[in-house]
């Protein structure tokens, strides 16, 4: 969901570095277990790349819309649900940060490392927040506050990381009730002859 990036271009192999994997494992766990998910509820993936974490979900909720500016992207989602013969993910297509979504839509939006790409953060959350149902949730996965070392370069980058407390009090100021945050993951990486460790932490609260 990026600007200034190119996500289309590398589409085909996204999924092929380890780390990606785990990281979509470990938040779509996280969501499990934090969210009463149900066969009854209508989802979008916000920044949804490839799928990662829609496709470990999809079989608990209705149906997943995943969105993301790249068309790339969502071809390869398109790809993983023929292959598998899924029936109930979806694609979307949006232009910008800030999506255009039908009022009331959805009783579950998510995303996973899409908020420090994105400029405007404040009125991306108001976008999204306006798209769920009465009685939805809002799960938000990023990458903590950082050092400006996570990133190799810093395009399409916005955001050295996004802190949870901060977001908390931001959703609880648009209205959501009952916000949460816990750390499900650990993103390791070598700098020199350091190793540095990434948190990665997500958000839920719900919408009255």
């Amino acid at each position: 969901m990026a600007k200034g990036k190119n996500f289309s271009a590398v589409a085909k192999t996204w999924d092929e570095k380890p780390q990606r994997v785990k990281l979509a494992a470990a938040v779509a766990t996280a969501i499990s277990e934090n969210i009463p998910l149900n066969r009854q509820m209508e989802a979008l993936e916000f920044g949804s790349g490839t799928g990662l974490v829609t496709f470990h979900l999809h079989q608990q909720l209705k149906h997943v819309t995943a969105m993301d500016n790249a068309a790339g992207m969502l071809t390869v989602v398109e790809e993983k649900a023929l292959a598998a013969n899924v029936d109930n993910v979806t694609t979307r297509h949006n232009d910008t940060t800030i999506p255009s979504l039908a009022p009331e839509s959805y009783d579950l939006i998510f995303s996973s490392m899409v908020l420090h790409h994105v400029g405007d953060i404040d009125s991306t959350l108001k976008a999204l927040i306006a798209g769920l149902k009465a009685g939805g949730v809002l799960v938000l996965a990023d990458l903590a506050l950082e050092d400006g070392s996570f990133h190799d370069n810093d395009q399409g980058v916005e955001h050295h990381g996004v802190d949870p407390v901060c977001l908390i009090d931001q959703l609880h100021e648009m209205g959501l009730m009952n916000a949460q945050s816990v750390i499900v993951h650990r993103i390791v990486k070598q700098r020199g002859l350091e190793q540095h460790t990434y948190p990665v932490f997500l958000v839920w609260a719900y919408k009255e």
